[in-house]
């Protein structure tokens, strides 16, 4: 409950932490299933949470994805709740771009190297960094 309480978790991660803790795998398991009957855990919440916090931060929607997979998350319910939400992600992509580079214009062929890699390490794909650093 401890750790529900701070934030959400997928019940991957739960049975990550649970485990850590000493607790054996069938007794983390039970107890996770209890939690999602209670409603307490719910993987929907958690990936619309999650998805919310890192699109605020300035991630893009490949590196949300990648992460939500790590976590144990469905393909499915990733894009799902991905098309739900449905966040403006050429808005995400260009404030990060200006927060980290401003007005100044793209100088040199090194230059736009440096930009692209630093927006697709950010998770934006790539049709969408090269739409913005076109214009």
């Amino acid at each position: 409950m401890k750790l529900l309480a701070r934030r959400e978790h997928s019940a991957r991660e739960l049975l990550w932490k649970l485990r850590g803790r000493g607790f054996p795998e069938n007794l983390a398991q039970a107890v996770i299933e209890e939690l999602q009957a209670a409603g307490w855990q719910d993987e929907r919440r958690f990936v619309e949470s999650f998805i919310r916090a890192r699109s605020e931060r300035g991630h893009g929607p490949v590196k949300i994805r990648f992460e939500l997979r790590q976590k144990g998350i469905e393909d499915g319910l990733i894009e799902q709740v991905l098309a739900e939400l449905a966040i403006d992600w050429e808005q995400v992509l260009e404030t990060v771009y200006r927060r980290k580079f401003g007005e100044r214009p793209v100088q040199s062929r090194n230059e736009y190297g440096k930009r692209y890699r630093f927006l697709a390490q950010r998770g934006f794909e790539t049709e969408q960094i090269r739409s913005l650093l076109r214009d």
